[in-house]
């Protein structure tokens, strides 16, 4: 098993040992769904896993999860005697997430999948490679059809991911960067998908960020600023004249939005304000 490069590694993966583990307990149990539905030959031992075709492990993978009993079954027969802790990781795997998706950000800590059904932004990390590197060279957004799942506290996939031939124009994808941009704003990207006790608990990047420090009360120094500038009008030069209604009109827009957050059409009042000083400095310095 090899990795990839630092520079494309980042945090986008699973650590080496939890890869191993993944695939330890991944093939465990596409083997015994193919003993007991019989779909691949000569595949009984989860150690022959690795000569499977990926056709063959998808075609095992899907019949799994359209039986999900067979996911109980394993669970209590323990075929391959593993621990409680591992055990406890399969059982996660009820609460998988599969589906059409579309990969649409590569970013630091993971990939972004957008979910369609419903609309959700999942943080997915790869395993013996990030998925960026997976598709390098290919333009985003990708449209694939895949599994997610728990893994010790974070979100991973099945290793199998298969792709959609689409071309997309130029409106699908503004439309996509879009509803990326509203998701992380309005829900934050998915980051967990069940909690330390094995239940269902959904943790977003913005479950996770740290509360902001509250901003200092500019109140004062705007007030102060806002007297200042009424008293500059006189000045030498049309320039240092239209500067100083320019300035005036800055920081009345400035006192408006601490001393009236939610009037907006005031805002806009004060804004075409600006831009008419904005417009009386650009022809004055034109004149020169």
């Amino acid at each position: 098993m090899t990795r990839s490069s630092p520079e494309l590694e980042r945090i986008m993966q699973l650590s080496l040992e939890g890869t191993v583990l993944f695939y330890k307990l991944h093939h465990s149990v596409l083997a015994y769904a193919n003993r007991r539905l019989e779909m691949v030959p000569d595949f009984d031992d989860p150690d022959d896993a690795g000569l499977l075709v990926a056709e063959e492990k998808v075609q095992i993978r899907d019949a799994l999860h359209e039986n999900l009993s067979l996911l109980e079954d394993f669970l209590t027969e323990n075929p391959d005697g593993l621990s409680a802790d591992e055990l406890a990781i399969v059982a996660s795997w009820r609460h998988r997430v599969a589906g059409n998706f579309f990969i649409v950000r590569y970013l630091k800590k993971y990939t972004v999948f957008l979910g369609t059904k419903p609309e959700r932004l999942y943080g997915v990390l790869g395993l013996v490679d990030p998925i960026e590197a997976i598709f390098a060279g290919r333009r985003l957004p990708i449209y694939v059809k895949g599994v997610l799942l728990p893994f010790q506290g974070q979100i991973t996939y099945d290793g199998l991911l298969s792709t959609y031939s689409i071309l997309f124009g130029g409106g699908m994808r503004s439309s996509m960067k879009e509803t990326y941009s509203r998701l992380k704003r309005e829900e934050g990207i998915i980051e967990q998908l069940i909690g330390p006790d094995g239940k269902p608990q959904i943790l977003t990047s913005l479950n996770q960020q740290k509360p902001r420090k509250p901003a200092p009360d500019w109140r004062p120094a705007v007030d102060e600023i806002v007297a200042q500038a009424e008293t500059m009008r006189r000045a030498d030069t049309p320039q240092q004249s239209a500067a100083l209604s320019l300035l005036r009109a800055a920081a009345q827009m400035a006192q408006s939005t601490w001393q009236e957050p939610r009037d907006t059409g005031g805002h806009r009042r004060r804004l075409r304000s600006m831009r008419l000083a904005l417009t009386r400095l650009e022809n004055s310095l034109g004149e020169d």
